[in-house]
């Protein structure tokens, strides 16, 4: 009898133990969706804007922080704020999204920011473009970290070369060193897309240059040419 005792004392011991464990297991299961939920919450999603407000370009010299947060306001307000740069001119905001910015920062002049996807988080391109009535649009890229810290453009970006701008038809009398040798200096206007991560270029040569050779280049000049982002545009 004694030894029954002790074998129904010792089984509701195990048995306890096992109900702990359970109760343990489910508890710490059921905090642990709620932990990662509190660091997604917590976690702030890259947004160019941010970067526009902090970097230090060039491009973005005439304007002063206060000045793109302003510009920032009006924009969230439905508003488009003309804002007076340091050149007395007018500079606004063009288009803004979470991955895409648009700034006209002179009439000839004007910026955008491109997030671009990486291994390791993200880049972001600048293109900027200036060019006018008396000046063939030309522009420059650059790439940036999320922090603003200038990267190596060449890591990430590679000129087209000039033969890909045209389309010459096998036997043609034109050939494309003849159309080298009419562009000594390409001048290219490039330009990011908001909605995808494809970057468009264009020869801006046009009328700038000799009107018989620009006769002859344009029966084979291409509007475009698209050049797509797989970690990096060639």
């Amino acid at each position: 009898m004694e030894v029954m005792k002790s074998f129904i004392k010792r089984k509701n011991n195990v048995s306890a133990l096992i109900r702990m464990v359970v109760v343990m297991t489910l508890a710490v299961a059921s905090a642990i969706p709620c932990h990662a939920a509190g660091e997604e919450e917590g976690k702030k999603e890259f947004a160019v804007r941010d970067l526009f407000v902090e970097l230090q370009s060039p491009a973005l010299e005439i304007l002063k922080k206060t000045t793109r947060l302003d510009m920032l306001d009006y924009w969230d307000a439905d508003s488009i704020y003309k804002a007076t740069n340091a050149m007395e001119g007018l500079s606004w905001l063009e288009n803004v999204t979470p991955g895409y910015m648009k700034v006209r920062i002179t009439p000839v002049s004007t910026l955008e920011l491109k997030v671009l996807p990486v291994k390791k988080g993200n880049v972001v391109m600048s293109v900027y473009t200036v060019g006018g009535e008396s000046q063939a649009e030309d522009s420059q890229i650059d790439f940036y970290d999320e922090d603003g810290t200038p990267l190596d453009a060449g890591k990430y970006f590679t000129a087209p070369d000039l033969s890909r701008f045209f389309d010459i038809p096998k036997g043609s009398l034109t050939s494309m060193k003849e159309i080298r040798g009419m562009i000594p200096f390409p001048t290219v206007a490039y330009g990011a897309s908001p909605d995808n991560d494809s970057l468009s270029a264009r020869l801006t040569v046009g009328e700038y240059m000799d009107v018989d050779n620009y006769n002859i280049i344009k029966l084979f000049l291409k509007p475009e040419v698209i050049l797509e982002w797989k970690g990096k545009y060639k």
